[in-house]
């Protein structure tokens, strides 16, 4: 399970949505689509974190056969944090804020555009 008092993931790699598991694609609300995929890095685990149009889909690798799935839909978070550089040396933060887990915080190095994702979020907190 996912320890949120130390919720710092740290991205990796962008994949192409077409590389999601049918696992999970099996797990989407109606209507609901991933938007961006990522792989991050977390120690001790690998994880696969993906935004998708209506919430946070988290998958951790502890045990590569038996996947932990944490799922944050965007309604339940009151705040959220973005530091968004268009410079490929600086690293791009997105910190989110609810009642239940407190902050959970998503590190970008290098060159990535959040704007999708903080327009996804920024409409769901109102």
């Amino acid at each position: 399970m996912i320890d949120f008092k130390a919720s710092r993931f740290i991205i990796t790699d962008k994949k192409s949505t077409l590389m999601i598991q049918k696992s999970i694609q099996a797990m989407l609300n109606d209507q609901e689509q991933v938007v961006e995929f990522y792989v991050a890095d977390r120690f001790p685990f690998p994880s696969e974190v993906l935004f998708t149009s209506k919430r946070i889909i988290i998958c951790t690798y502890e045990d590569p056969e038996l996947p932990i799935f944490t799922f944050l839909p965007y309604s339940k978070f009151i705040a959220f944090s973005v530091k968004n550089s268009n410079n490929y040396d600086l690293e791009n933060e997105l910190e989110l804020y609810n009642y239940f887990v407190d902050k959970i915080s998503f590190e970008f190095p290098g060159n990535y555009n959040l704007s999708l994702i903080i327009k996804l979020i920024g409409n769901a907190i109102g």
